[in-house]
């Protein structure tokens, strides 16, 4: 497998050869058409200059070549054109034809290398050019006959060398620009995706602690490299929570049995007597046990959706007053204000689980009287967007802002301070699995020390 440095790497390169190559095929070939300009514009003004001469010399009737003869002779021996003046019906009157070109270019010592079987060889071209007299009639034609390849002075091809050395050179600065550039744009961008792949890795090998500390200037990677950072800090948290919520459980389970087997020792040695008043305390404990192990079974149902709700319209204000009034005694006990406002939603209906419904209130109203001493309870409703809010209000203690977060976490204590208040630290939890399954929310708002709002969001039925 390639990596994704060395990928990015060949592509950039790629794409800079695929730059190069097309710039300079684009160069060399405005080049040629240049040149092939140049020739052809040669040749129309050699052939045009003596067009003019024989033309100038036409007196109407007697076609006058032997003025051309010179040029002729001085074009064959620069070895450029083989010129011929031609009749209208194109026979030869005067010049060379390419045999007698080919010859002088045979002969000349300047160009060794280059012989007639060569020449025979190459692509050779006759341009015909009309003379006109006066009255634009056509009185002869003169024919240039060249070898392109060879048309070109030892100058012209000095000047084609040094374009083709030129734009080898800049092709060649450019690629090695093109590496330096794609080197530093894959570290650019592999070394942080390689960091973060790494941090991966070590939350893997369950390594939590492990952060990415340096930031990147791309938005994406810098975006993944929080989001990868944010999660480790969520592991963190859970892994925290996990091992707590082992050890809340064994707290909670080793308690109740630890009481059972001091009391049940005490009495087998005798030290406590085996009365109605030890029965009825072991009896509680063993009650307490069975009901922490009931609640644990209950959220794990909850979780796994073994039971199915029958969700159907209810009205809501009717379901509150009757869960509600089995608080006012407790209310009463505490010495606490206890308020019911309800009157907003007198005629709203929501779809409900009866059981699930009374299970959410019921977990709710006694917690908020479990961790309120004094003060009041209140409970309210309000419409806004075609959901209902109920809020369960308390003075009670309150929760830290570290733990509103993880109160709806299976087994959660908060702080020490509610170690006092008998719970598992369950029942929140089956409470927001239950919402969800009724299509609602929870939100949670507390001071600590001051109080603590828990409202229910719900939709209406239409």
């Amino acid at each position: 497998m390639i990596s994704f440095r060395k990928q990015t790497f060949a592509l950039f390169i790629g794409l800079g050869l695929f730059i190069v190559v097309l710039v300079s095929s684009f160069i060399n070939n405005t080049m040629i058409r240049d040149f092939r300009d140049y020739i052809e514009s040669n040749i129309k003004l050699v052939g045009q200059i003596m067009a003019n001469e024989i033309a100038s010399d036409y007196d109407g009737v007697y076609l006058n070549v032997n003025g051309a003869r010179s040029e002729i002779m001085a074009q064959l021996h620069l070895k450029h054109y083989a010129i011929s003046v031609l009749d209208p019906d194109k026979n030869m009157l005067i010049g060379v034809d390419k045999n007698t070109l080919i010859t002088t270019i045979d002969n000349d010592d300047d160009k060794p290398h280059i012989d007639a079987a060569s020449l025979k060889k190459m692509a050779y071209q006759e341009t015909d050019l009309p003379v006109l007299d006066n009255l634009g009639n056509t009185i002869a034609y003169i024919r240039l006959g060249y070898f392109p390849s060879l048309i070109l002075s030892s100058d012209d091809l000095v000047f084609q060398q040094q374009v083709n050395k030129s734009i080898i050179i800049v092709a060649s600065i450019t690629i090695l620009i093109a590496v330096i550039i794609s080197l530093y744009l894959t570290k650019l961008i592999s070394t942080p995706i390689y960091e973060i792949s790494q941090t991966s890795v070590s939350l893997i090998k369950g390594d939590y602690m492990v952060r990415n500390r340096r930031p990147s200037h791309i938005k994406e990677i810098e975006l993944l490299r929080i989001n990868t950072n944010n999660l480790a800090e969520r592991l963190q948290e859970e892994d925290e929570l996990r091992k707590k919520l082992v050890s809340d459980i064994s707290h909670e389970i080793r308690t109740p049995l630890h009481i059972l087997q001091s009391n049940l020792e005490a009495m087998i040695d005798g030290i406590y007597p085996v009365d109605d008043e030890q029965i009825s305390f072991l009896y509680k404990e063993v009650v307490r046990f069975g009901n922490l192990l009931k609640n644990l079974d209950k959220l794990k149902g909850v979780e796994e959706h073994k039971k199915e709700l029958a969700i159907q319209p209810h009205k809501l204000n009717h379901q509150l007053e009757e869960i509600c009034n089995n608080f006012k005694i407790v209310a009463i006990e505490k010495g606490l204000t206890y308020k019911l406002n309800i009157d907003r939603t007198r005629d709203v209906q929501v779809n409900v689980d009866i059981d699930a419904f009374k299970q959410i209130m019921m977990n709710i109203l006694s917690n908020a009287f479990k961790f309120t001493e004094f003060g009041e309870i209140e409970v309210t409703t309000a419409i806004k967007l075609k959901r209902v809010i109920i809020s369960v209000r308390d003075t009670g203690i309150g929760i830290g802002d570290k733990d509103k977060n993880y109160i709806f976490d299976r087994m959660y204590r908060a702080d020490k301070s509610r170690e006092k208040y008998e719970g598992s630290g369950i029942g929140l939890s089956v409470v927001q699995n239950l919402i969800v399954k009724l299509d609602g929310e929870i939100f949670v708002k507390s001071i600590e020390g001051v109080g603590t709002t828990m409202n229910i969001v719900l939709p209406i039925i239409k």
